[in-house]
């Protein structure tokens, strides 16, 4: 087999350079072969060296003037870091290239490429037959019981590739899901979060579970399944809340064109076009604000603000289980579950040890989701609209956009344009308030100061002067004050009211 152009790259040639100067052999492995062979562009470069893997990476570093980091001394593992690409260095793992091959997790993945002989395709395993039909096949049952990460990424290369899981691999996996729970929290986080930035959510979830995995790493979420909800509900939490995924992805792709859906969304077929159409008529013009809010990175580069919302979609009725009362009538209800739900969430993310601003973020969206709900079913005023975001920050928006996949997700087949057009109308005033009133609504400049207060009411420096704040702040929002002297005149009757 031969290889595609897409990895004739300069960067790789200088390595080669590099190499022969050092007389060190290398060989192109793993992810990089295979994207190639699939015509992907590559930015993630794995090179499996016989020796010195360390000092060739400084050196590859020097010469492009990038960023080096030792991975893992013991091993001889480092990468550099230059721009959106990274190139990983590392001593061979066995005695040679096919041991190093052999220990590889899967045949699409155990392929490789001799700087010095770039056209051709070392293929001890028959990865590219598997690429070419769409297969994961693992190497061997020891391929994932040396390493249970393998479990988890298999998953996760299926749907990211698309790719079928080949009968005996998927036997394996089954047998040996319980195997996962030994692997470091922090691995199992990392491969979920990659799980989770990919599109097919709702598949993602759907493999988890048929394959026993997901009681080892998320029971909340399993925990959802078979807990009945009443109409208009049409599926149980736990389908529910994969479609919730699946409604987010599409949302997100057919308004906001972030590639997070296909044609393959569950929830596809079942919604009608007005969904799309009106969506768009109603709130295409804030799609821009809304791509770069979304792909923006909330805490750190690992975790963007689409995948925290996306965990947030992933937990939200996590607290169901737990708040499900069942009345005379028949009706089940769930009083208080985005409370309960966000307390279970910050347990499970500090388990799989997320950092303290990022599961603020994700309970904050949990709680808040019930929110657009009610604002539906009442009078949308500045004030309310005010408090909403006063009390959400930034995620505020996260909130909405999960409010719409939920909605989606709850009424299904039977969703009514006439709901729906209303529910679009508030987001449209949500969203313009926001982006396109902020000073007016959301975030008014003050108009007065706490010393302001304190000389204007003779006070002293406490609480007091803050609750007084707030109210001016609020009326500011509402409409209710303009200027300095309405606002002392607002405070006046906060101090005679307390």
């Amino acid at each position: 087999m031969k290889l595609t152009n897409e990895l004739y790259s300069p960067l790789i040639e200088t390595v080669r350079q590099i190499c022969v100067e050092r007389g060190v052999r290398a060989w192109l492995v793993g992810g990089a072969v295979r994207d190639g062979l699939l015509g992907r562009v590559v930015h993630d470069w794995d090179l499996a060296v016989e020796r010195d893997a360390i000092p060739l990476a400084r050196s590859v570093a020097n010469r492009l003037d990038a960023d080096v980091y030792v991975l893992d001394a013991e091993h001889d593992t480092a990468r550099v870091i230059l721009a959106d690409t990274t190139i990983d260095f590392a001593r061979l793992r066995g005695d040679n290239l096919a041991g190093d091959l052999a220990a590889r997790d899967f045949t699409i993945n155990a392929m490789a490429i001799d700087l010095d002989r770039p056209a051709d395709v070392i293929d001890l395993f028959h990865g590219a037959d598997d690429l070419d039909e769409g297969i994961i096949r693992a190497i061997g049952e020891d391929s994932l019981t040396s390493d249970p990460i393998r479990l988890l990424r298999a998953v996760r290369q299926s749907v990211a590739f698309a790719f079928e899981i080949d009968p005996q691999t998927a036997s394996w996996i089954k047998d040996h899901a319980a195997l996962i729970a030994g692997t470091s929290v922090e691995r199992i986080r990392d491969e979920l979060i990659k799980m989770l930035i990919e599109p097919g959510a709702y598949d993602t979830l759907w493999l988890l579970d048929a394959f026993d995995l997901l009681p080892h790493v998320l029971p909340e979420v399993t925990a959802l399944k078979g807990v009945h909800q009443s109409l208009p509900h049409h599926w149980d939490v736990f389908e529910h809340t994969g479609r919730v995924l699946d409604s987010l992805e599409l949302i997100c792709t057919r308004w906001l064109g972030i590639e997070q859906a296909d044609e393959g969304a569950a929830m596809l077929p079942i919604l009608p076009m007005f969904v799309w159409d009106s969506l768009i008529f109603t709130l295409g013009a804030f799609a821009d604000n809304l791509r770069t809010h979304l792909k923006a990175y909330a805490i750190s580069e690992d975790r963007s603000r689409m995948n925290l919302l996306k965990w947030a979609a992933l937990l939200h009725d996590v607290g169901k289980p737990a708040t499900r009362t069942v009345e005379d009538s028949g009706r089940t209800r769930f009083l208080r579950h985005e409370e309960i739900g966000a307390e279970l969430a910050a347990d499970r993310l500090r388990a799989l040890k997320f950092s303290s601003d990022e599961i603020d973020r994700v309970i904050g969206i949990i709680r808040g989701h019930m929110r657009p709900h009610h604002l539906a079913e009442a009078l949308l005023t500045r004030r309310a609209i005010y408090r909403f975001f006063r009390d959400s920050k930034d995620y505020g928006v996260d909130i909405l956009l999960l409010s719409l996949a939920d909605h989606l997700a709850t009424h299904g087949p039977d969703l009514d344009q006439a709901r729906w057009v209303a529910r679009l109308g508030l987001m449209s005033e949500m969203l313009s308030a926001y982006f396109e009133r902020r000073e007016e609504i959301v975030a008014p400049p003050p108009l007065v100061t706490g010393d302001d207060v304190m000389a204007a009411l003779n006070l002293q420096p406490g609480k007091q002067v803050g609750v007084i704040l707030d109210a001016i702040r609020e009326a500011q929002a509402a409409g209710e004050v303009a200027t300095k002297e309405e606002a002392l005149e607002l405070a006046k009757q906060v101090i005679s009211e307390t």
